[in-house]
């Protein structure tokens, strides 16, 4: 039977992760609103189409890929496409699918973004950290992701494993 409680160290450790977490998505929320004029969820679908065959995915490949829900996507897709950063088309195999395109603007926000990003991860993460420690963070959170949810984008999970692996250049 589990314990009832956390100990100390659980909930420190806890604790340390939900304050680096939401430092982190406020200082890149904060970095990509002030270069690029964009959201953090915008970068997420901007980076994910620029990485996608013909910078394009399926709405329900790219829910998979982000590991949003169907809703979310659609949602977030939908006020994207009101601002020009990206379109949507309809899928000719598939009538019930839609094709998600980045746009020239949004080609322009991400190539904006990513310096910013950039910035950010080093100056708040990667730049503090021996390099060692920096890939101890990405395969713990490879693991904690792995626990979680069966299938919680997998593929994108299993990318990111690889690429943590390798030695650095």
């Amino acid at each position: 039977m589990a314990e009832p409680s956390l100990s100390d160290r659980e909930w420190a450790v806890w604790r340390a992760l939900t304050l680096m977490g939401r430092g982190l998505a406020r200082a890149t929320e904060s970095a990509l609103q002030r270069d690029a004029g964009i959201s953090a969820p915008d970068f997420e679908i901007l980076r994910a189409l620029s990485e996608a065959e013909g910078s394009r995915a399926r709405a329900c490949e790219l829910g998979d890929m982000l590991s949003w829900e169907k809703s979310r996507i659609s949602h977030h897709v939908t006020r994207m496409v009101a601002r020009g950063l990206v379109a949507r088309d309809e899928c000719d195999s598939d009538l019930r699918g839609t094709w998600v395109t980045i746009t020239p603007v949004g080609r322009a926000a991400l190539d904006r973004a990513v310096p910013a990003y950039a910035d950010v991860v080093r100056t708040t993460l990667t730049g503090l950290l021996p390099e060692g420690d920096a890939v101890a963070i990405g395969r713990a959170a490879v693991a904690v992701v792995r626990g979680m949810e069966p299938g919680t984008c997998g593929a994108e999970v299993d990318r990111l494993e690889r690429v943590i692996a390798q030695p650095s250049a």
